[in-house]
């Protein structure tokens, strides 16, 4: 081996070294960003499994057009209020009131505790859907 084929060796040895040192970190950050993505994922799957509803008493008032729908926190998890939904025959509703326990202000809704949920409709409707944070839904045509 002459000089050249050493050197030769010597450039490719630094170029190795450069390339890996610069894909090192890129791998070491995608790692990162899919081990927090399973741990949050884990984290998801806990938190639905400690949570559970049960729809308590679904009233519709005809004189005030109201439907008035009392839903009880039955698992283990804090639930947002903002962040539970209602579906009225199928369509997402916004802008009704809320309150936890006669409440008006709650922002969180504890295991035990009733939200009761007024939303005007000008119809008596076949279905009602409440669907938390989490994806845990209850449905009820009995109204």
């Amino acid at each position: 081996m002459g000089f050249s084929t050493s050197g030769s060796m010597a450039v490719l040895f630094v170029g190795v070294l450069i390339a890996i040192s610069t894909a090192y970190p890129m791998m070491s950050t995608a790692n990162e960003r899919v081990q927090t993505a399973v741990d949050d994922r884990g984290d998801r799957g806990l938190s639905q499994r400690n949570s559970d509803i049960d729809l308590g008493n679904v009233t519709y008032n005809a004189t005030t057009d109201t439907l008035v729908v009392r839903v009880n926190n039955t698992g283990s998890r804090t639930l947002s209020v903002a962040d539970t939904d209602v579906l009225v025959d199928g369509a997402y509703r916004q802008g009704y009131a809320t309150s936890v326990d006669g409440d008006g202000s709650r922002t969180i809704w504890v295991p035990g505790e009733t939200l009761r949920i007024e939303v005007s409709t000008s119809t008596r409707p076949d279905r009602v859907k409440v669907v938390t944070e989490f994806g845990i839904a209850e449905t009820e045509t009995d109204i």
